[in-house]
């Protein structure tokens, strides 16, 4: 309830009272009174309705509201956010009753030819926006959960088939168990390459890391460098039983039935 509104209210009561007295009339102390007793009747109901524990109760130094089983968002407490209208479809809403992907305009950065999403002040993450990077020590990369990265930690939703640790592309599974992820194609007349920057693929300008050793011309792996020049890599293996084939699409070798 408002100030404004809680005032009215508690003019209501005292103009009721008063009309209900001898003469009509209360003195300032039976005034004062009457309104202390309303106010103070709004915040027992207020309490009952919405209870907040106070901040001695809370989790260890944490002077946060209760949000949910008893913890704030920060110690635990989840946030149950609504999902896409899109059958199917497990992203969570963001405008409209619909995700990013089916529609929901949200905004883009600022800096010039760029489509990524604002993240703060208006720009994206690479033109200058700044992001919260996983706590534990000497790891740059983004926190997830938790306040660390998925290496560190962060619990992220798993491919629902049995006995597979991949992450959830769309609909509970994994690209390997049948997420389907449409790529983009170059935007370069009868090119059917994929996209890399800019809407074009590297044979059309895209542009990407080379390798930082002196006069190498091919494309960083892994620690500013190529695989010839050190960068280490984990091949995965077939999926079928018995093949040590290196692993194509969908987990399988050629041999095996990758496209």
């Amino acid at each position: 309830m408002s100030v404004e509104t809680r005032d009215e209210a508690a003019t209501t009561v005292i103009a009721s009272s008063a009309a209900t007295s001898p003469g009509n009339t209360l003195d300032l102390n039976t005034q004062q009174r009457l309104r202390a007793e309303h106010e103070h009747a709004i915040e027992e109901t207020a309490q009952t309705k919405h209870p907040r524990k106070t901040p001695e109760e809370n989790a260890d130094g944490c002077t946060k509201f209760v949000q949910n089983g008893g913890e704030c968002f920060k110690h635990g407490a989840k946030m149950k956010a609504k999902k896409c209208k899109f059958e199917g479809c497990t992203n969570n809403i963001v405008k409209g009753g619909v995700c990013i992907k089916h529609g929901a305009k949200h905004n883009r950065c600022s800096h010039e030819e760029c489509t990524n999403t604002v993240q703060q002040g208006g720009v994206c993450i690479r033109h200058g926006a700044k992001y919260r990077r996983c706590s534990h020590d000497g790891c740059t990369i983004y926190a997830q959960k938790g306040g660390v990265c998925i290496r560190h930690g962060a619990k992220v939703k798993r491919c629902s088939r049995e006995g597979c640790t991949n992450r959830i592309v769309y609909s509970g599974v994994c690209i390997r168990h049948g997420a389907k992820v449409k790529h983009k194609k170059c935007s370069s007349e009868e090119c059917m390459n994929l996209a890399r920057k800019g809407g074009v693929c590297i044979s059309h300008g895209a542009k990407t890391k080379i390798c930082s050793s002196e006069g190498c011309p091919n494309h960083v792996q892994k620690g500013g460098v190529c695989i010839r020049h050190g960068a280490t890599w984990t091949k995965k293996e077939c999926s079928s039983k018995g093949c040590t084939n290196l692993a194509r699409k969908g987990g399988v070798c050629k041999r095996h039935g990758a496209k």
